[in-house]
């Protein structure tokens, strides 16, 4: 197709988007490109981008990659948001770090690392028996790697009807992540010598803090845990908190999906949120900060979406299709709300569709319900100049593929297009550079930044007066009437998170 010219409608919804500079690229699918050369491979390149994870403190990243080889599986980790920063951890048919022989046959696509650049991965190993080839990795201070877990390897601390003291872990072991002791946490599904109703478990280090078939503080009884698909057994940092996706209580006919937070239920099918509109009928993924703030994200029977955000700094909210998709907007989310993260420090982002009617421009991602920091359409810089001058904008966002980095940044997994053509390009690993110190809300209309004062109700004022998108804060979108005034009020009187 050829891209069409962004209606005043569109403009008017895309106000607020804060860049400091254009989006860049620190990895793509392009082929031909820089940015698609996988690191440590010899110039091979890639061909796609999996799962994206974080540091507690955002600043260290890992993921799964596949390249254009015969053996494509790669694992792919660094720090910072320069490209050049990136090693390669595994590839497959590589020899692993353990020096015995072995070597990758297949690369999980979950993985960890924490704030010291130590990682933790999973493998299914050439070289090895097929009773001990299914494999948790970690790196360790001399560029070697260490055995965290392993198929066949004894299973601590399970209870079992039938008899316990024998289990030892089976071929499904998944979710890995890294505390910042060094201790690596896992989810074992298909434990052998356990009754069928108990073989799974979350361990943090060589300790089970849930299994399947038994209680959680909350009287639920586990009765399993998510697919294999991402890390969805999460932990803070210290490993004093963890969330995990569960099914519980269930029964012959269903199971019930929850989210469990430290052993307690926190939302479960059936349960209605506060403002929903409906009744939870889906879990889709869950994720903890390092500080122990949590955020999940479902569906609702007619399958809108929820996200639920837990931070110490705001306390417990929730977001629905429907809600606007920043303080005052006319805009709102749609039926996909397909990523949530939070930082330590309080800050949380969101991407999904939205309301806008032009299908070219409806998907964002959005700072603290306060700003679009990226919106589809939007220019990305490919070459790293600093400008956006590639031919290349924002198609769509990766489903739970984002994060904050240190300096309140943000990094994602993306889908690109050509911007004169609007044909897809591929996938690409992004840094947002989110410009600091700008409007804290859709109220704060005039410097000082930050700060409510009678300078931004005369900035409102002015603008409602010479009918600016500024001041057309209420529906319906495009007429400035009295709700638009008392919208800037209940703002106002809001003041600055």
């Amino acid at each position: 197709m050829t891209h069409r010219a962004v209606t005043p409608l569109a403009l008017t919804l895309a106000a607020g988007i804060a860049h400091a500079a254009p989006p860049r690229v620190i990895y793509s699918e392009i082929p031909g490109d820089p940015t698609a050369v996988c690191p440590g491979t010899g110039g091979k390149e890639f061909t796609g981008l999996l799962e994206l994870h974080t540091s507690f403190d955002g600043n260290w990243w890992i993921f799964k990659g596949f390249i254009d080889d015969p053996e494509n599986d790669v694992i792919v980790y660094g720090d910072g948001t320069d490209g050049a920063n990136g090693a390669l951890a595994a590839w497959e048919a590589m020899p692993t770090g353990l020096g015995d022989g072995t070597s990758h046959n297949f690369l999980d696509s979950s993985c960890g690392i924490n704030d010291s650049g130590e990682y933790a991965y999973g493998s299914r190993l050439d070289g090895a028996t097929s009773l001990t080839d299914e494999i948790i990795l970690a790196s360790n201070d001399v560029g070697g790697e260490s055995v965290a877990f392993r198929e066949s390897d004894p299973a601590p601390g399970l209870a079992d009807p039938g008899g316990a003291g024998d289990e030892i872990f089976g071929n499904s072991l998944n979710s890995p992540s890294r505390l910042n002791d060094g201790t690596v946490c896992v989810k074992a599904d298909q434990i052998e010598n356990i009754l069928s109703s108990h073989e799974s478990a979350c361990y943090i280090g060589a300790v089970p803090v849930a299994q399947e078939g038994e209680m959680s503080a909350g009287d639920d009884t586990y009765g399993g845990f998510s697919a294999l698909g991402g890390n969805y057994f999460d932990t803070s940092a210290s490993g004093l908190d963890w969330i995990v996706e569960a099914d519980v209580d269930p029964s012959p006919l269903a199971s019930v999906e929850a989210v469990v937070v430290n052993g307690n239920v926190q939302i479960q099918d059936g349960d209605t949120l506060p403002g929903a509109a409906a009744a939870v009928d889906g879990v889709f993924g869950v994720r903890m900060t390092g500080a122990g703030n949590w955020v999940a994200r479902g569906d609702v029977v007619g399958d809108d979406d929820w996200v639920a955000i837990n931070l110490a700094a705001r306390g417990a909210f929730y977001i629905h299709t429907g809600d606007p998709i920043t303080t005052g907007s006319a805009e709102t989310w749609g039926a996909s709300v397909g990523g949530v993260n939070a930082s330590s420090d309080g800050s949380y982002i969101i991407s999904g569709n939205t309301s806008n009617p032009d299908t070219d421009l409806d998907n964002v991602m959005v700072l603290n319900s306060e700003t679009v920091i990226l919106r589809e359409g939007d220019p990305v810089d490919l070459d790293g100049n600093g400008v956006a001058d590639d031919d290349v904008e924002v198609n769509s966002f990766s489903p739970n593929d984002l994060a904050i980095n240190p300096d309140g940044d943000v990094i994602a997994f993306i889908t690109l297009r050509q911007t004169s053509t609007g044909t897809t390009l591929g996938d690409a690993f992004i840094v947002i550079d989110v410009e600091t110190g700008g409007p804290c809300s859709a109220a704060d209309l005039a410097e000082p930044f930050g700060q409510l004062d009678f300078s931004d109700v005369t900035a409102f004022l002015v603008a409602f007066s010479n009918m600016e998108a500024a001041a057309d804060l209420a529906a319906p979108t495009g007429q400035w009437d009295f709700s638009d005034v008392v919208a800037f009020l209940g703002l106002f009187a809001a003041g600055c998170p």
